[in-house]
């Protein structure tokens, strides 16, 4: 029985799940819902029953991810963006319909995808033009570091082209990407399948990136960073075949494990910036690799006690399993983590270990990216059942994070110099009702036509009564 001594509730978003809902999502072959068993069963009586024996007064209904679901274009965005008039009529570009947007890029293949790359490369050599020589310097005769990386976008219909299950057991898709890192701009990107071994287009993907990077004015020594997921004798070959280094993640086998044996205690030296690591050159080679192949190797020491005794923990497999099992088996109080790095990067110092460890470890700047695109530029979905239109919106975001990035190139939005993320470049300078316009050495705000009435009409209610004496 509801209490009825509460101030009556209001839920303000209620799923209800129709039959010809249900049907439908199921005819586009979505199964399983949200990852649950199976669609829940919804009746209007239920959810009345619901209603009054929690004490709520109104039930605000939505429907369950609506277009999503279905497999459907939900490219609404653009008929917001059409809809607000003040936005609309600043913008350079007038916002086309969604289902306009949606036919349009569904004619852009993978010629014309490669395109966006090459046009790309060549505006940031049109903002590196406009820096002041000294930092334009710096991009493009400094070292170039290009970061390889992919991430699983989780989709929810079967129906969707080239998606997949990934090893995680969701449906995906899978953006991969090549960054120049210290920039922090895309340069190339393909998407794949979830279950697709990024490995066999990476080295399309790097001879792309390398021409982009060289597109845009950069001279520098190019280095390719991977993590274990990119360890292949092939790809090792064609950075090497390119004149540029590669810094590459090492599996964890037994050949690894073994020749650990063979570094000396003495043989170790700190790590740059990160207390408690040490970092020493292993004797292992890959077989068929590069000539002037070699492995560092880093240590981590941990409590054993805060090992898991799990086996599938991350941090658990990159202990030895000897080391391990002897740890516990004799009480030692301490165990080392390890991570492997190859490189075709000369070393010969001490400090050239750890420099080099040191960059690779900043490889996941490029994760980063990939958050800032999600949560910043929409690459958190592929909204389309279209699998051209899907790598369309994922240049669209990879755009905006290059548009932030070339914005923060010609004036930096932190006193530190430091990028700033597209959210926040969207919040400072994007949703405005004005913008700021020079002419005859004077500066004035260029509103909108829709603005005019509006900022009046709020301006009428803010301001007091004249009183005329």
């Amino acid at each position: 029985m509801a209490d009825t001594t509460r101030t009556p509730l209001v839920d303000v978003h209620a799923h209800f799940l129709t039959e010809e809902y249900v049907q439908a999502a199921k005819d586009a072959g979505n199964i399983q819902p949200d990852g649950m068993a199976g669609w829940p069963t919804w009746h209007a009586d239920q959810h009345l029953e619901l209603m009054h024996q929690w004490g709520i007064s109104t039930s605000i209904l939505s429907i369950s991810s609506p277009g999503g679901l279905l497999g459907h274009d939900t490219l609404v965005g653009f008929d917001r963006m059409r809809a607000d008039e003040v936005g609309d009529g600043i913008s350079p570009v007038p916002a086309p319909a969604a289902t306009t947007a949606a036919t349009l890029a569904a004619r852009l293949g993978q010629p014309e995808r490669e395109g966006i790359e090459t046009a790309s490369a060549q505006l940031t050599a049109t903002v590196l033009d406009q820096l002041p020589a000294p930092r334009a310097a710096l991009w493009r005769q400094g070292p170039v570091t290009i970061d390889i990386d992919a991430r699983d976008i989780e989709v929810y219909s079967s129906r969707k082209e080239n998606v997949a299950r990934s090893y995680k057991g969701g449906l995906t898709g899978r953006v991969h990407a090549a960054i120049w890192s210290q920039t922090q701009l895309a340069l190339a990107a393909d998407l794949l399948a979830g279950d697709e071994d990024p490995r066999a287009s990476t080295i399309d993907l790097f001879h792309r990136a390398l021409a982009a990077v060289r597109a845009a004015g950069a001279t520098g020594k190019v280095t390719v960073q991977g993590d274990t997921g990119y360890f292949a004798g092939p790809i090792a070959h064609a950075i090497a075949d390119a004149q540029c280094y590669f810094r590459l993640g090492v599996t964890r086998n037994k050949a690894v494990w073994r020749h650990l044996a063979g570094i000396h205690e003495d043989d170790w030296t700190d790590c740059q910036d990160m207390p408690g690591a040490q970092v020493a050159l292993s004797t292992y080679v890959p077989a068929d690799w590069p000539e002037g192949t070699t492995v560092l190797v880093r240590r981590v020491a941990h409590a054993t006690a805060d090992i898991s005794a799990d086996t599938r923990s991350r941090r658990r497999r990159t202990v030895g399993a000897h080391q391990l099992a002897l740890a516990l088996e004799e009480g030692f109080d301490t165990v080392y983590a390890y991570s492997f790095i190859a490189t075709n990067q000369p070393l010969d110092l001490d400090e050239d270990f750890a420099a080099c460890e040191k960059a690779y470890r900043l490889r996941t700047r490029v994760e980063e990216v990939f958050r800032d695109t999600a949560y910043g530029a929409g690459l958190n979905h592929l909204p389309s059942a279209s699998h051209d239109v899907n790598s369309c919106w994922m240049w669209g975001a990879l755009l905006a994070l290059n548009l932030s990035g070339w914005l923060q190139l010609l004036h930096p939005l932190r006193p530190d110099g430091s990028r700033a993320r597209i959210a926040t470049v969207r919040q400072q300078l994007v949703n405005r009702a004005a913008r700021l316009v020079g002419k005859g050495r004077q500066h004035f705000l260029r509103f909108a036509p829709a603005a005019h009435h509006r900022i009046g009409a709020v301006l009428d209610q803010l301001r007091p009564p004249r009183t005329v004496s």
